[in-house]
């Protein structure tokens, strides 16, 4: 090769000039989505080239989406696409989201799984993208990663010059605003481009205000209704088993109401309108899903009883700060829900049982104590300890349950989003005399939700002790109109 260079015909200006010339550009610079086609062998659906189309003509996009729409999917495909297209070494992509293990399992699995693709297809990209999170050429030049900073990190993200940079925010809604001060800091050059995508939970967010007109971004909604098996697009039939089905969107109106907050944004994905009356704001929800705690020594069983033909019998097993969902079963005789409880018992090493002893949870209350077992007999309609404040024992649960949402003491499964829509879906006013009450099942109905029957049993759980008071009434939701407040 050298002699060739310096042979004694070779003009050595020519040469020269040989060794300076820019890389030819990609002819997918501008076009993501022949890319995926070509490179990859894969086939996007509108909405998602709508995302990689944003992309290219704008230099901030918010995609605020419903679940399982391939969000994270595309956003992997787009950053593979942004660093093939660019010059070795000239492009860097950065990513975040709301947890680490959201950006290693989430985007960044994508990501390996879009470079191992295209090896297969004999189309490998440049360099490796390695298990940490990383992405380097060759000769180590490192060229992307994934991190996640502390929630009030604003410098989080200094340090990254190239001439390209492609930030992707994923699981937007759950990252704080400290984070996006960072993010902010790195995108001031000209050839910066953000990507935030997420379910659009919470209205009082960083990203529910980059999602709105004026904003500065391109704002981009994705809902069920949108997806290929709603929406009768054409769409390979095998990518289909894929995608969204029609089946879990019926699930989850029957199951959190079409007017919850859950269903708006997980279904429609839109933000709900987050009211002054709610009860537990979607940000306390979703930091419990994210919190990790430790589960303590003392283990709790709250029990509630299903009390008309569509609610459930829900067990809750509260360690500490952690609880879970143990325990769905379908209304039943009062014996058959007495044995699961004393199962349910001996399988978790319950310390202490809380049943909801209000009507039919009566008799399951009767069964266990004939049985042996201490139980404690939750009675929501007795007067509330501090009758002042609240007006009845339910309400101030429930207000405790809320305070824990506030101290972050609890710890939720991040999967069960049943329990989190309901939640949700709590609300609370004022009675004439000041003391807190909580909206009624049946109001609950009348707005077309579904009884909370996970969100009661985690309340039983929560509380500190049980009512002292005699003042008990059958059903708790109708308290109001006998509670003594002398």
């Amino acid at each position: 090769m050298t002699a060739s260079l310096f042979a004694p015909s070779a003009n050595p200006f020519e040469v020269a000039a040989r060794m300076f010339e820019p890389p030819p550009v990609s002819p997918y610079l501008n076009d993501p989505v022949g890319w995926v086609r070509d490179k990859l062998g894969e086939t996007l659906w509108s909405k998602q080239r709508e995302v990689c189309e944003s992309v290219v003509h704008n230099r901030k996009t918010a995609v605020r989406s419903c679940h399982n729409a391939g969000k994270s999917r595309v956003a992997s495909r787009i950053a593979a696409w942004f660093i093939d297209v660019h010059p070795p070494g000239e492009a860097f992509v950065v990513s975040t989201a709301p947890t680490y293990a959201q950006v290693h399992a989430i985007l960044w699995e994508e990501i390996r799984n879009a470079a191992k693709t295209a090896e297969a297809r004999g189309n490998p990209l440049p360099g490796r993208v390695l298990g940490s999170d990383q992405w380097k050429l060759d000769d180590g030049t490192l060229i992307g990663w994934g991190r996640k900073p502390a929630d009030t990190d604003q410098h989080g993200f200094q340090g990254i010059h190239r001439r390209y940079i492609l930030v992707i925010v994923d699981e937007a809604c759950g990252v704080p605003r400290q984070l996006w001060t960072a993010v902010e800091a790195i995108t001031t050059g000209q050839n910066v481009t953000i990507l935030a995508l997420g379910n659009p939970d919470d209205p009082n967010t960083e990203f529910a205000d980059v999602c709105k007109p004026g904003s500065g971004w391109n704002s981009i909604r994705i809902s069920a209704f949108d997806t290929p098996n709603l929406s009768g697009e054409d769409f390979p039939d095998e990518l289909r088993p894929l995608m969204l089905d029609p089946d879990w969107v019926e699930d989850k109106r029957r199951r959190w109401g079409a007017e919850s907050p859950r269903y708006v944004s997980k279904v429609l994905g839109e933000f709900p309108e987050i009211g002054n009356d709610v009860l537990i704001p979607p940000a306390l929800i979703l930091a419990a899903q994210q919190r990790s705690a430790e589960p303590g020594p003392w283990a709790v069983l709250g029990v509630d009883v299903a009390r008309y033909g569509s609610d459930r019998t829900i067990f809750c097993l509260r360690r500490g700060p952690v609880a879970r969902i143990v325990g769905d079963h379908a209304m039943q005789a009062t014996t058959e829900t007495t044995g699961k409880v004393v199962q349910a018992k001996r399988d978790h090493a319950v310390d202490e049982i809380r049943v909801d002893g209000v009507g039919i949870g009566g008799g399951v209350v009767d069964q266990l104590l004939e049985l042996g077992h201490d139980v404690v007999d939750m009675q929501a309609g007795a007067a509330a300890v501090d009758s002042e404040h609240y007006l009845n024992a339910r309400a101030e649960w429930f207000w405790g349950l809320r305070s824990r949402f506030e101290s972050g003491d609890i710890d939720l499964d991040p999967d069960d989003d049943e329990l989190a829509a309901q939640l949700g879906s709590l609300k609370y006013k004022f009675t004439s005399r000041g003391q807190i009450q909580i909206e009624s099942k049946d109001e609950m109905r009348k707005r077309g939700l579904p009884s909370p029957d996970k969100a009661d049993a985690l309340m039983l759980t929560s509380t500190a002790t049980p009512p002292t008071s005699e003042d008990v009434y059958e059903d708790a939701d109708d308290a109001e109109f006998g509670i003594s407040l002398v």
